[in-house]
């Protein structure tokens, strides 16, 4: 008798087990968030997932591919925090990570000039400490914009060097103004929050570790337990399906399912559906792309929150004259004059160059420089083909540094087209000057579209992370955060009663 009740227990817990454990669950889009939520869902006994993703590809804005002999980052390059970083924590002991060092950067102008040294590193200093202590203006000085904020302090700042005539002030504000939208992609510097700014939660430790000779994308193996024990992975590729675009999302069952259409016509029935798309993505399409609209609270915070655009453009020489030393962390900042940024922005084909900040090493890629074009110019771009953007980029090479270097013509380039791709419409989110007004944030982003006490459409991704958005380790934690919730909806019991036996 005691066997048989043993027995039947077991019979009534596996069956009540794959009840419980059986709810549809679509992702859409398979990159950080997406991956991280299906893998926490598998672990976890859900066998009944699957991904929807629009590229050809996993990993969407993490982005590795081959360039030239190297693995370079399209998109994600570098870990920015250790303490709390979950992707330091999984990729670190494994030994996969470096840890940058001095950063050895000098500024010239696009024309040639090199600017004295001791001045620009103290400026830049003085720029980093009112950055790190931007809190504390905001709380006493300024509740405006980062433009407002900083542009101030830095014309009284400029007041101490006598040498420091008008016209390099206006260049250095201008170059500020670039490095602060490379952090934030809005437009400009003006339109991002000092308000809002500190929301953003500086983790401790190494800001730009890289990923030695390999690139971003090994996060999604040891995500999915592909790397480093291949015996161990979870079938997530498996439940995959790429080029699936999904074009409508409607939630108006009176059953609670929600049926996700895809562009090629495909259906897909679902209890809950996790959203992972960036919010570009969002922003273009919440107004088509559920049924019925979103709540009103819900399409506030995504038109609220900023997003904005970056592009890096890679060039692959055959020697290392850029870099004769073997300096890890280091490079060559650009200041544009006033005059030069108004003719090439007469031009549409040559307008995103004032954007360019510079040329600058590639971490344990010795032959490779990377050029960062900020905020707008990212956008700009999109008009502009590939030999065009080669032909200009050399130029502004040759005319920035062959006074002081033997410069040699790359030999291949590649770079990044976010904004032009429908599938992500840019890189990363921010806090704009639009979401102090509306009142705006990613913890109201993150709440799920709740019907018939249950949530039904669910939101991951970087930009509902409250304090780790527009990073990779951010964009982790949120697919996990929703694969949890649906966990603490079925509950974890039935594993551990199964363990028992």
């Amino acid at each position: 008798m005691l066997y048989r009740a043993i027995f039947l227990f077991c019979l009534f817990v596996g069956t009540n087990s794959e009840g419980i454990k059986s709810p549809r669950i679509v992702i859409v889009g398979a990159g950080a968030s997406g991956i991280a939520a299906a893998s926490k869902l598998l672990e976890n006994g859900f066998e009944n997932v699957q991904i929807l993703e629009a590229e050809d590809r996993v990993g969407g804005r993490v982005n590795t591919v081959k360039f030239d002999d190297y693995l370079i980052d399209l998109g994600a390059q570098w870990i920015h925090g250790e303490k709390g970083n979950v992707v330091y924590e999984l990729a670190a002991p494994l030994n996969l990570t470096d840890h940058s060092s001095s950063y050895n950067n000098l500024f010239y102008m696009s024309t040639g000039e090199l600017i004295e040294p001791s001045l620009t590193t103290n400026i830049t200093r003085t720029y980093v400490e009112y950055i790190d202590s931007i809190e504390d203006l905001t709380l006493n000085e300024c509740q405006r914009s980062m433009g407002e904020c900083l542009e101030n302090k830095f014309k009284s700042y400029f007041m101490r060097f006598s040498d420091l005539n008008e016209t390099l002030q206006e260049q250095l504000l201008w170059f500020f103004n670039g490095a602060q939208t490379s952090y934030d992609p809005a437009d400009s510097w003006y339109d991002i929050s000092a308000k809002y700014y500190t929301e953003y939660e500086i983790l401790k430790g190494d800001q730009i570790i890289n990923w030695k000779e390999g690139g971003y994308g090994i996060i999604l193996d040891i995500l999915m337990k592909k790397f480093p024990h291949p015996e161990e992975e979870l079938p997530v590729l498996n439940k995959t399906t790429l080029n699936a675009e999904v074009t409508k999302i409607d939630y108006s069952n009176e059953d609670g399912t929600v049926k996700v259409t895809t562009l090629d016509g495909k259906e897909y029935l679902a209890d809950h559906v996790i959203m992972t798309p960036s919010l570009g993505v969002l922003k273009e399409q919440y107004e088509t792309l559920f049924n019925p609209s979103l709540p009103e609270s819900k399409i506030r915070n995504i038109k609220g929150l900023g997003y904005g655009n970056a592009c890096k453009i890679f060039l692959a020489f055959n020697d290392t004259w850029f870099n004769a030393e073997g300096l890890k962390n280091g490079g060559y900042s650009i200041l544009w004059s006033k005059e030069e940024r108004e003719k090439l922005d007469s031009n549409p084909k040559t307008r995103w160059m004032s954007y360019a900040l510079g040329f600058f090493f590639v971490e344990h890629k010795p032959r490779l420089m990377y050029i960062w074009v900020s905020g707008k110019g990212a956008r700009l771009m999109d008009d502009v083909t590939d030999d065009e953007v080669f032909d200009q980029t050399v130029g502004m090479l040759y005319n920035m540094l062959s006074k002081d270097y033997n410069v040699s013509r790359p030999t291949a380039m590649i770079r990044s087209k976010w904004h032009q791709n429908k599938h992500f419409r840019g890189t990363y989110s921010y806090r704009s000057m639009e979401t102090v007004r509306t009142n705006s944030s990613a913890q109201q982003l993150s709440e799920p579209v709740i019907k018939m006490g249950k949530p039904v459409i669910l939101f991951g991704g970087e930009a509902t992370n409250e304090h780790s958005f527009s990073t990779v380790h951010g964009a982790i934690a949120s697919g996990w955060r929703e694969a949890e919730r649906l966990i603490s909806l079925y509950g974890k019991s039935n594993n551990t009663v199964k363990s028992l036996f």
